[in-house]
Order: structure tokens, then sequence, then C-alpha cells
């Protein structure tokens, strides 16, 4: 019974790893995905990204057109200016284009 419940563990913790890894490559394929919808431009390519971005990342009726729009070029990202990663992100940008000193 004890070389039992040890073969067990040792088969739960061996699935662990494997979807551990599962989740790495994931991610590493989300994100190549993300930066190619990121630096394309407006068209079929980045429209083709979608079904992709939205099963990857479980997005709400509102989020998909809200990127669909982002997509053909019909709509910006907006932002408030209480949301400080986006101001984060934007002050990084400018601070590397030379704009705030």
């Amino acid at each position: 019974m004890k070389q039992i419940r040890l073969l067990k563990s040792e088969l739960r913790r061996l699935e662990r790893n494997q979807e551990r890894e599962k989740s790495v490559a994931n991610l590493e394929y989300l994100k190549n995905v993300l930066l190619q919808f990121i630096f394309l431009r407006s068209g079929s390519e980045k429209q083709a990204l979608l079904p992709v971005i939205h099963t990857m990342l479980q997005l709400s009726p509102e989020e998909k057109s809200k990127l669909a729009a982002i997509a053909q070029g019909k709509a910006m990202p907006v932002h408030s200016a209480t949301d400080w990663q986006y101001n984060k992100m934007c002050l990084c940008l400018s601070c590397e284009m030379g704009e705030i000193s």
C-alpha cells in the first residue's frame, strides 16, 4: 500500500510538472501573438490574430469588439488619466524618445 501511495504521489507530481510546462509554452506563444498584433498595421493580418487572442485570453464580448475595432484601425485604445499602468508606459516611451529629461 505504501508503494502504491508513493507511486500515485509521484504520478501527480509529474502531471503537475507537465501542466506547468504547457503553461510556459502557452505564455511564450501568447507573447509572440500579442507582439505581432501590436506591431502589425491595421488590416487582415491583424484581424487574423483576433481569434487566437480571444481564445487565449477569454475576452468578454465588449473586449472582443474593442479589439476588433483597433485591428480594423477604427478605434484607438482609450485610457483614463487614472490608468497608472498606461501613464507609466507612456512616460517610459517618452523618456526613451528623449522627450522627458
